[in-house]
């Protein structure tokens, strides 16, 4: 069984229903990931130490005709003047035949690890760097999927980060990591920074798109924010053995 089929298959056995329009929404994002990745690919566009990463949609299988398709060019290693010029082309593909990202220029763009690692907490961690940086954790899915080994090593740093510093402050009393705090922390005021900026571009925008916008605060985006709480729970509720030897 695939990896869009195994969730969809489940909640039909577990309700005794039929979600058609479920499975038409995995089938059009699996098919849309497969179409760009073979694009992307065959036209040679990433760089070294770079990869295509998938958000949004596009990455939960939700895909609709009206959906926008969200990435980013996530760039672990030297910087490289080509970078634009992928972006560029990126985007044009992806614009081709779909909706592109939206206008807050989030996804559409380039990435680079070193701020999603290094730039956590504090006044350099942007919003936007927030946002990218929970969103890899919660949501993405890497241009190779489980093998792209770019988008693992950002992630594995990312993670380190957040329970290196959480075991800091437990190793003073000899405790053990369970729930990670630091990361904890983060995902809370992830979710607290999209309902500040949903009221914001509200007023900003005067109105335009509120309820498209409101409907995913309510659904979607809260699923993520419930993920990012049970996937901290889980630490404490069923730790995987190499997390008390703080192996990542």
């Amino acid at each position: 069984m695939s990896i869009i089929e195994s969730p969809i298959a489940a909640l039909e056995r577990a309700t005794g229903s039929t979600w058609s329009a479920i499975w038409s929404a995995a089938t059009a994002a699996a098919t849309k990931r497969s179409k760009l990745v073979s694009e992307i690919t065959a036209r040679k566009l990433i760089p070294p130490d770079s990869t295509f990463v998938m958000f949004g949609s596009l990455a939960r299988n939700e895909v609709t005709p009206s959906s926008d398709l969200d990435w980013t060019l996530l760039v672990d290693g030297q910087c490289d003047t080509q970078h634009l010029r992928v972006t560029q082309e990126i985007s044009a593909l992806v614009i081709k035949d779909n909706k592109g990202p939206g206008p807050t220029a989030l996804f559409g763009t380039m990435a680079f690890s070193h701020e999603l690692v290094h730039l956590i907490g504090g006044e350099a961690d942007t919003n936007r760097n927030t946002t990218r940086r929970i969103l890899l954790l919660l949501e993405s899915r890497g241009m190779f999927g489980v093998d792209d080994l770019v988008r693992d090593r950002v992630l594995r740093n990312v993670l380190k980060r957040y329970l290196h510093e959480d075991l800091g402050y437990h190793a003073l009393h000899d405790w053990k990591i369970r729930v990670p705090r630091f990361l904890l922390n983060d995902i809370v005021r992830f979710w607290r920074t999209m309902t500040v900026d949903y009221a914001a571009k509200r007023r900003d925008r005067a109105g335009v798109g509120w309820a498209i916008r409101n409907f995913k605060l309510r659904l979607s985006r809260k699923l993520i924010f419930t993920a990012g709480l049970a996937m901290c729970m889980s630490c404490e509720l069923c730790p995987p053995p190499r997390l008390d030897r703080y192996e990542i």
